[in-house]
């Protein structure tokens, strides 16, 4: 599909990132093995939380930053070795000292969502040791503004099947 005829696939107020499925992600079954969908979000994570200010800047000027708690991928359709693969990101939820993070994994080339990649993180102030912390009330404030943007986008195919927040559960996890 070349770039004139290509659709729509990832709505355009979400973050996007472009990558391809390289050969070393394809397993004995020809298709991308299940352990590089978190790989593909990598560096979509790392740019959001740039363009969020939340990344290695703000760790260097407040010693704080955030840990993932979980993870969870939910596969859809398989990709393929060469596939263009397009990723946008969203925060689905968030507190004061949390946040859902999903990512969309469309398979750009054939214009379908083949996965859904989410992460639970906690804010974290360093220590020793370090503690779980409430954001900074100016980071938190631009990030509900991500947020109310992003819930403004359509849930997509295979929403229901990822965990929500479940605040008592992810703190005690958090606080160990």
């Amino acid at each position: 599909m070349d770039a004139a005829a290509k659709i729509m696939i990832a709505d355009p107020r979400l973050p996007q990132f472009r990558l391809q499925v390289p050969d070393t992600w394809i397993d004995g079954n020809n298709h991308m093995n299940a352990c590089f969908y978190l790989a593909a979000v990598k560096d979509a994570a790392i740019a959001v939380h740039e363009s969020w200010d939340y990344a290695d800047a703000f760790r260097a000027r407040t010693g704080e930053t955030n840990f993932v708690l979980e993870s969870q991928v939910v596969h859809l359709r398989e990709l393929m070795l060469g596939d263009h693969l397009l990723v946008s990101a969203r925060i689905a939820e968030m507190d004061d000292r949390r946040m859902r993070l999903v990512f969309e994994i469309f398979n750009e080339t054939e214009a379908y969502l083949a996965a859904l990649a989410q992460f639970i993180v906690v804010h974290i102030r360093f220590g020793p040791p370090p503690k779980t912390a409430a954001m900074p009330e100016d980071l938190r404030r631009s990030l509900e503004g991500v947020h109310a943007m992003h819930r403004q986008v359509a849930e997509p195919e295979g929403w229901r099947q990822l965990k929500t927040l479940d605040l008592a559960r992810s703190m005690r996890g958090a606080r160990a």
